[in-house]
């Protein structure tokens, strides 16, 4: 999945279900199609401002990878460097 293009509802429950099933962390991508769609529900909508402009490692970013993480059951969500 690519970050431009978040997962939506349905989806986002077949990659959570896949992840569990396959006893699987999520990748990368996956962590940040979910972090994407977190940002546009609560503040892309309101602000206008799309994922991609997000400023990596800015405050904003973090909040919304562990966010991520922790819907896809990452415990604690801790951020990944990567990310």
């Amino acid at each position: 999945m690519h970050a431009t293009k978040p997962v939506q509802g349905k989806i986002f429950h077949a990659l959570l279900m896949e992840c569990f099933a396959d006893q699987r962390l999520p990748t990368d991508d996956e962590v940040d199609s979910v972090a994407s769609k977190i940002w546009q529900d609560s503040h892309g909508l309101t602000t206008g401002q799309t994922w991609p402009d997000v400023a990596k490692g800015s405050d904003a970013h973090r909040q919304m990878i562990n966010a991520a993480m922790m819907a896809l059951g990452m415990a604690g969500g801790t951020c990944r460097p990567s990310l």
